[in-house]
Order: C-alpha cells, then sequence, then structure tokens
C-alpha cells in the first residue's frame, strides 16, 4: 500500500501564490517530484491563510520519499525555496494514496492529537475511505514514522465532523485546490 505524504508550507513575504517564480516553482516541484515517485501531486491552499500551500501526494515507503529528498533534483529545489516558503510540517500517514481523491476541488483536514476523534460520526468511522453521498470521499491516517502527531482526518464535505467534545484538540483546516500550471 502506498503511503500519503501531507506537506504544509508557508509562503515567506512579500511571495503570493501568482507570483510567476512562485508558479514556475511549484511547476517544477509537480514536475520533478512526480516523476521520481510515480505519484500526482496535489497542491491546496487554506483561504484563511492565503500563504498556506498544502501538498499531498503518494509514495511506495518512507524510504522512496527518503531517497527523494537525498537527491540533487531535491536538493535543487531546496535552495531555489530558500527565501521563497517555510516548511511548517510534514506527515507520511498510513492513508493509501490510490484511494486519495485526486479529482477534488476542496477537503477538509481535521488533526485530532488525542489520536481518537471525537466530533466524526460513528457511520463514517465505520465507513472512512468509501465515498459516503453526504460526505463525499473520506479518509484518515496516523503519522507512520512518529505516534505523537495525531490522526490526520480527510473528507470533501465539512457534514463528515460532527461538533466534538472540547477534551479532544483538533486542528481544522479548509483546503482549496490550486493549479500551479
Amino acid at each position: 500500500m502506498p503511503i500519503t505524504e501531507f506537506a504544509s508550507l508557508s509562503l515567506i513575504p512579500p511571495n503570493i501564490l501568482s507570483d510567476p517564480h512562485v508558479v514556475e516553482f511549484f511547476s517544477k516541484v509537480s514536475s520533478w517530484q512526480s516523476s521520481s515517485s510515480g505519484y500526482s501531486l496535489n497542491f491546496f491552499t487554506n483561504p484563511a491563510e492565503s500563504a498556506e500551500i498544502h501538498l499531498i501526494t503518494g509514495w511506495d515507503d518512507v524510504h522512496a520519499h527518503e531517497k527523494w529528498i537525498a537527491s540533487s533534483r531535491n536538493q535543487e529545489l531546496l535552495q531555489i525555496a530558500e527565501g521563497l516558503l517555510n516548511i511548517i510540517g510534514m506527515v507520511h500517514l498510513d492513508l493509501d494514496f490510490n484511494e486519495f481523491p485526486v479529482g477534488a476541488e476542496s477537503l477538509v483536514c481535521v488533526r485530532s492529537t488525542s489520536g481518537a476523534m471525537k466530533g466524526v460520526s460513528e457511520e463514517a468511522k465505520s465507513k472512512s475511505m468509501a465515498s459516503i453521498p453526504e460526505y463525499g470521499w473520506t479518509g484518515h491516517g496516523k503519522d507512520v514514522q512518529e505516534v505523537s502527531t495525531g490522526v490526520y482526518y480527510f473528507a470533501e464535505s465539512d457534514a463528515y465532523f460532527e461538533p466534538g467534545g472540547k477534551e479532544d484538540m483538533h486542528v481544522r483546516t479548509r483546503l482549496k485546490r490550486v493549479q500551479f500550471t
């Protein structure tokens, strides 16, 4: 089963998403990384934070991604990225990327730091990875390398997430697809 990389990046001001050099950079990232991994790269922004960019893609395993990270092409991209963006975080999720809705225009991501998601309906939990009509696609995964980062829940609809208890810490991010072409 391929894993899912979920990376969160932040543009450094005065860079903005529509700047030609930003578009060129992410186009290059998409082309070079997908040719190495064999999986499409999906970029999303956070409408509430215009500088945030989230990358979602697949890898055969963590070792394959680590090999890419060490490659000369990725090192070249990291040099270009200096002064352009910061890496907020990155996780390798035990979420089968083959199930990811590559055509989704928007997603909601909720990170549950306790590892148990209150506020996700029991029907959704039992059918996660299935398409439930009112939710669209849903999926979740834990970081395969760290146990402390919690569980990441994704859905095409906010309806997937019911109001939950305050004892569980959640970080909810709405994601809107962006194309770099």
